[in-house]
């Protein structure tokens, strides 16, 4: 069975990070006390995360993040889960040549790569209103930056970790090479004719209208690539790797699948990967005035770090937490499934600042995965050697070669 311990993040969370360091980073383990600072005005969003990207929803709070929610929840509506189904059945076709033509030249692919490629064409079409061809990757633009980024977050959490001098000008050297990208988007954008239901034509018209100005674009733009790309990318292929680890599971949902059924089951293996590998394993949220929680005091400048990847795995509220078991989140005799706590099961956030794009990235989610599940056997080399390592996302540690056969 692959090994579902990351010994670096047990080393981090075995006790409190530097608890005596001024600015404190203390690791947070109930999930009472994450709800609590969640949704407490005491707590915000931190400043490492405004450098990163920018003044965004990634990392801004109060009224100007609330201004911008509004400007562009319009685009992702709650209340219409397969609003962007029609970028993704865009999408499909050229993904499912690729792996085709693939299969008739028994060519090695980078499972990962795949992945994001026709993840940044469904999230360059539906979130910003540019289409790419099946063949061009222009979101690994990004990656450097993605890179340095998931460098400089691990040294800020990591016990005895400090951030370098050489790895924050890596950090604004590569943003600047991803800024490029953002001003291409927005003039390919601003350039298209079609209607503003897209996050990034709201966001223009937004600034029409005098509500944001080019560095407010810039900034969420970053945030939404950020948000929306080598997260999904990474958690399909987890997926892949568990179902590499259990043929049963798949073998039983692939003819339901092929026949247009099983989205019951795809959705308890899908909901069952987020919770072992969780894209975003942690973040923070910094004190801006005295706090108190239980016999913990927060002073202005502590910061809590909050886990996903620890509470999904904690044992006092998961049975057998280091297994795959999609069963679990198969719904009971009284409904829906439940979490064992409303903050033991957070693979999109919680709170108020909850990801915009959850509902795309499930529905994404699910219609890949059915595509390569139902058409396709993946063979994987060497999956034994693949861990999960640290950075702005829990990713493989290795590239992810395979070799598909028509089913």
């Amino acid at each position: 069975m692959r090994s579902t311990v990351v010994r670096q993040l047990l080393e981090v969370h075995g006790a409190d990070p530097r608890p005596e360091s001024p600015g404190r980073r203390l690791l947070v383990i109930e999930p009472d006390d994450v709800g609590e600072i969640l949704h407490s005005t005491a707590f915000q969003r931190t400043d490492f995360v405004r450098q990163l990207a920018g003044s965004g929803l990634l990392a801004t709070d109060g009224p100007l993040w609330r201004e911008r929610r509004r400007i562009m929840q319009p685009s992702f509506p709650v209340r219409e889960p397969e609003r962007h189904l029609e970028s993704i059945d865009w999408a499909m076709p050229g993904f499912i040549d690729r792996l085709g033509c693939a299969v008739d030249e028994d060519r090695r692919l980078c499972l990962l790569d795949e992945m994001m490629r026709v993840i940044s064409r469904i999230v360059y079409r539906a979130v910003f209103g540019v289409e790419l061809r099946s063949d061009e990757d222009r979101v690994s633009k990004f990656q450097p930056m993605m890179d340095a980024v998931g460098a400089v977050h691990w040294s800020l959490v990591a016990p005895g970790g400090t951030v370098s001098a050489a790895a924050l000008s890596q950090l604004q050297r590569t943003r600047s090479l991803a800024d490029e990208e953002i001003a291409w988007i927005i003039q390919r954008r601003r350039g298209a004719d079609v209607g503003v239901d897209d996050a990034l034509g709201r966001l223009l018209s937004a600034q029409a209208e005098g509500r944001i100005d080019d560095e407010g674009i810039h900034d969420e733009v970053r945030s939404l690539v950020l948000a929306a790309t080598e997260t999904s990318a990474n958690s399909l292929v987890w997926c892949l790797l568990l179902l590499e680890d259990h043929p049963e599971v798949i073998e039983r949902i692939a003819p339901e699948l092929a026949a247009g059924r099983g989205e019951a089951e795809l959705d308890a293996v899908i909901w069952e990967t987020l919770r072992l590998y969780p894209p975003v394993w942690a973040n923070e949220r910094q004190a801006v005035e005295t706090a108190v929680q239980g016999d913990r005091t927060w002073e202005p400048g502590d910061r809590a770090v909050i886990s996903a990847y620890r509470l999904h795995r904690d044992p006092r509220l998961w049975n057998d937490p280091d297994l795959f078991r999609p069963e679990r989140f198969a719904a009971s005799s009284e409904g829906r499934w439940k979490p064992p706590h409303r903050f033991a099961y957070m693979p999109f956030g919680a709170g108020p600042h909850l990801c915009i794009g959850r509902n795309l990235a499930l529905l994404e989610m699910r219609r890949i995965l059915r595509e390569i599940i139902s058409g396709f056997r993946v063979e994987f080399e060497s999956p034994g050697e693949i861990e999960p390592i640290l950075g702005i996302v829990m990713r493989p540690s290795a590239p992810v070669s395979v070799r598909l056969r028509r089913r």
